[in-house]
């Protein structure tokens, strides 16, 4: 096909890199924009932009069943928002993916854990939650671990484990076993 003009390819790029279409402003700069590396230092502009953090959070909220709000019948306020300001932030600071994902885990166990290393740990409590009268508290902590140890492989392994829950598969290269092995870490988790 033939190559998009200036204008297509800009607001292509906003879209792309911050989820917004450009300012009218920032439209007729880059279009007046006639350096040779114009299209670099625009990406560089925009993902320095506070946007960009929260167009690339909303995948990872997605993924780790980010709501403020207890998902069952009773559904009450909840309050998760500083988490996802948090991963909106860590986007942004461009934290490492290691640190990203250990703290989410593990923050809260790290030697000295600071504020932030806490707060990135809610990602182990973005399941649904039950405060309804009647229930058996056991079988929604349950529950509640289940949760956690299947978002763990679809967020962290980019894998489902639940067919592991119940019974092994002749081809998936996780069993019943490694399920509840990685189920016991998380059955540790208050």
């Amino acid at each position: 096909g033939e190559e998009a003009d200036k204008e297509r390819l800009f607001k292509r790029l906003c879209l792309d890199i911050t989820g917004l279409p450009p300012t009218l402003d920032m439209m007729d700069r880059f279009i007046a924009d006639n350096r040779p590396d114009a299209y670099g230092q625009w990406v560089d502009e925009l993902l320095q932009m506070p946007q960009f953090g929260e167009k690339m959070a909303l995948h990872w909220m997605d993924v780790a069943r980010y709501a403020d709000s207890y998902g069952y019948q009773d559904d009450n306020i909840r309050t998760q928002w500083p988490w996802r300001d948090w991963v909106i932030h860590a986007y942004n600071e461009n934290l490492p993916y290691k640190d990203f994902i250990t703290w989410q885990l593990a923050g809260d166990l790290m030697p000295n854990h600071t504020q932030e290393q806490l707060l990135a740990t809610a990602f182990n409590r973005n399941h649904k939650i039950t405060e309804e009268g009647g229930v058996i508290d056991e079988e929604y902590r349950v529950a509640y671990v289940t949760d956690r140890t299947n978002t763990f492989g679809k967020a962290m392994l980019g894998i489902t484990l639940e067919c592991a829950h119940c019974h092994d598969h002749k081809f998936d290269p996780f069993s019943q076993k490694d399920y509840y092995q990685v189920f016991s870490f998380f059955n540790s988790v208050k």
